[in-house]
């Protein structure tokens, strides 16, 4: 599906000193075989990550525990769906998030969400993408987990400000169906997100 290996830069770029949620938070939520998965991306890691940063800094709405923008940095081949192969899709968070239950606001790369490609829709425009796993770090360094449990979901992705669709936009890169790299998209969450499970101090 022309889809390339990973190159071995990506793990350097992930760490990148900007961000704010630690390479361990975000391995916690990955699958295994991720170096075979991802194309590869248009803009460097750490400029998307950056950018993530950026304009979370300048989001004056209140924090939602139930829709949040993030941006796509990186992403899987959606051509797939009837192989059984994992479609691993990471979004960095841009728009500020506060679960119910938490006192913690996360912002800009506070948090990194791992979405599940399901397919793509019959007239080949729109993507199925699940969000089923989230890593975030607060300010003290303390690392947060949430893991969709069995073949259950918390969320989907959608465009920004689209709240009638369950689907995304595609682009064609390389003869795959994907997200667009570094482009903000919108994650919906099945329930408003109560509380994290507290999974130590990464730093």
């Amino acid at each position: 599906m022309g889809l390339l290996a990973i190159p071995l830069i990506i793990w350097g770029a992930l760490n990148f000193a900007g961000n704010a949620t630690s390479v361990l938070g975000w391995l916690s939520i990955m699958p295994r075989d991720l170096a075979g998965l991802i194309n590869p991306p248009q803009v460097s890691l750490p400029d998307a990550i950056k950018s993530a940063v950026v304009e979370g800094g300048n989001y004056t709405t209140a924090p939602t525990s139930e829709t949040l923008v993030a941006k796509v940095i990186t992403r899987a081949s959606l051509d797939d769906a009837n192989s059984g192969a994992d479609m691993p899709f990471l979004f960095s968070l841009v728009s500020p998030f506060k679960p119910t239950g938490m006192n913690t606001i996360f912002r800009g790369d506070g948090c990194r969400f791992l979405g599940k490609g399901r397919g793509i829709s019959q007239d080949k425009n729109g993507g199925y993408i699940d969000i089923v796993g989230a890593s975030c770090v607060d300010d003290r360094g303390i690392a947060y987990e949430l893991h969709a449990q069995g073949t259950r979901r918390l969320g989907f992705v959608a465009n920004v400000g689209d709240f009638t669709s369950g689907t995304v936009k595609l682009i064609q890169d390389k003869g795959d169906h994907t997200l667009q790299h570094a482009e903000n998209v919108m994650l919906r969450f099945d329930q408003p997100v109560a509380l994290l499970l507290e999974a130590g101090r990464v730093r």
